[in-house]
């Protein structure tokens, strides 16, 4: 199910994370990467599913650290700009596959980076539950619409026909939708 009002957005070069800041982001952002990263080698997983990767926000980063990324976005110019990228910074080997979709196979973990507002979480909460093997983990970042600072960064400079969803960011929603969907350890 690809929602294709997202994947026209993303499809545009200019709603992309900027490609300046793939290989060496602010420190916010590394600071964020970091904080997953971490989770992902305390668990000892050396391959994961970026879902909505864009155009390598996580991905990159992910490569970089020798973990090997399936990419899934719905906007096929965001994945080809993440393969070009990954192919100029030589993490080819790593890059497993890029696709619009989640994959058949079972992983250990699903990763993503302020993609969560942007879909149905009903809906995809219980796909990416399905795609997890067992004992698998979820671990993503996202912005708190009740954080003050994001709720005006929001209503200021972003397109809310895009980001509407952000509603729905917050810590006692998605507790509840997790549990809704049985998700367990819950952090």
């Amino acid at each position: 199910m690809i929602d294709k009002k997202q994947a026209n957005h993303f499809n545009e070069i200019s709603h992309r994370y900027n490609e300046d800041f793939l290989v060496d982001p602010p420190k916010h952002t590394k600071t964020e990467i970091g904080n997953i990263i971490t989770e992902i080698e305390k668990r000892k997983i050396d391959s994961v599913i970026d879902f909505g990767c864009g155009n390598g926000r996580l991905s990159i980063p992910l490569l970089m650290q020798g973990i090997h990324v399936t990419a899934v976005d719905v906007s096929n110019n965001s994945l080809k700009a993440l393969s070009n990228k990954v192919s100029q910074i030589n993490s080819i080997k790593n890059l497993l596959k890029t696709s619009q979709v989640l994959p058949d196979v079972l992983s250990k973990a699903i990763v993503g980076c302020d993609i969560l507002h942007h879909v149905d979480l009903d809906v995809y909460l219980s796909k990416i539950r399905n795609t997890l093997a067992p004992k698998g983990a979820i671990i993503f970042s996202e912005p708190n619409i009740l954080n003050i600072a994001w709720s005006l960064l929001i209503t200021f400079t972003i397109d809310w026909r895009i980001e509407w969803r952000i509603i729905y960011c917050n810590y006692f929603t998605l507790l509840k939708k997790l549990r809704d969907n049985k998700y367990k350890n819950i952090k």
